[in-house]
């Protein structure tokens, strides 16, 4: 199959799942979208005598192989085609596929099914706990014509030399000011991450509630005791590594005074105030962040609609002396 036919299969396939999310209920689960992609897929094959396939792992990349070509699944239940890509050291790449497409199910605003080619969408390096891709559907600005390398040869190399390439784009996106942290070579490339560090407390209220907000989200063991050590260095590793914001005195996020005293009182947990000021932008978080982040943060998937229930579960469970569902989200 030459590749000009298995674009003819993905012209048909994305239709078909268009046509279907528009004229019904737009799919809202990410992994029944991704079983609709591969039944879109068989029907739209048939008859050109070829096998599709998920590939040999829940987590391989791609999700999806068809004779060597691969289709990576994209969903958001947001209106962008925006989101986040693989890994750019592709681990548990599936290696029997050669070309690899993205097929990405946009089901807010207008629900619509778009594909690309994987290396024609990829626009941008995000940092996590490892670098990962950037996927734009709408964006015609790939990341590999401006690091100077085509795909194909960037995948093949060792993660050392790709890191290299991804310290060159990132130094070039720097502002005036700006600096890149944790950027020398290690052994361990996942854990080489540019940043340009903001410092917190510096920042405008509206972008430190957002940030408390986001971290407290993901980071739900924040509610334990405090005399529990560590509890906010996940929050703390978050800000830095998803937001480039350091903040030295991470108890400034959630139970020190100035955010735990609000209301002038005094003599309780300010952990309680702290979170009951950002209740909104912690329910506007759960419904904006990427799954991605929840399936790292949480080691779990977890549909928009449900994350703040299952915040609330697992600060249940991590609280010592208190239980954060008689003081939090009553409302809810």
């Amino acid at each position: 199959m030459t590749p000009v036919e298995f674009e003819t299969i993905l012209d048909d396939a994305t239709a078909a799942l268009s046509e279907a999310a528009t004229s019904g209920e737009p799919c809202r689960d990410s992994k029944a979208f991704e079983h609709k992609v591969l039944t879109a897929l068989k029907v739209a094959a048939k008859g050109h005598d070829v096998s599709v396939d998920p590939t040999f792992h829940p987590h391989a990349f791609p999700d999806i192989a068809v004779n060597g070509f691969g289709v990576e699944v994209k969903h958001t239940t947001k209106d962008s085609w925006l989101a986040v890509g693989n890994s750019v050291f592709e681990g548990q790449r599936d290696e029997s596929v050669t070309r690899v497409y993205v097929v990405y199910g946009k089901m807010g605003g207008m629900p619509a099914v778009r594909w690309a080619r994987y290396e024609d969408c990829v626009t941008h390096v995000r940092i996590s706990h490892a670098p990962r891709f950037v996927i734009e559907m709408d964006r015609p600005a790939p990341l590999f014509s401006r690091m100077g390398i085509p795909y194909d040869e960037f995948r093949l190399l060792s993660p050392e030399d790709k890191m290299r390439h991804i310290r060159e784009y990132s130094r070039g996106r720097l502002k005036p000011g700006e600096r890149l942290w944790w950027l020398e070579d290690r052994e361990e490339p996942e854990h080489s991450l540019p940043i340009a560090v903001r410092i917190y407390r510096t920042l405008a209220d509206r972008e430190k509630r957002q940030l408390r907000a986001e971290a407290a989200l993901l980071c739900p063991e924040i509610v334990q005791s405090g005399a529990r050590r560590g509890k906010y260095d996940r929050a703390g590793m978050y800000l830095i590594t998803q937001h480039g914001v350091f903040t030295p005195q991470l108890r400034d996020l959630f139970s020190a005074g100035s955010v735990g005293a609000r209301d002038g009182s005094r003599g309780h947990k300010y952990i309680i105030t702290a979170l009951r000021d950002i209740e909104a932008e912690m329910i506007a978080a759960a419904q904006s962040l990427d799954d991605d982040l929840f399936v790292e943060y949480w080691e779990e998937s977890c549909d928009p609609d449900n994350r703040i229930s299952t915040w609330i579960a697992k600060a249940d469970e991590y609280a010592e002396d208190w239980m954060p569902s008689d003081h939090l989200f009553r409302d809810v």
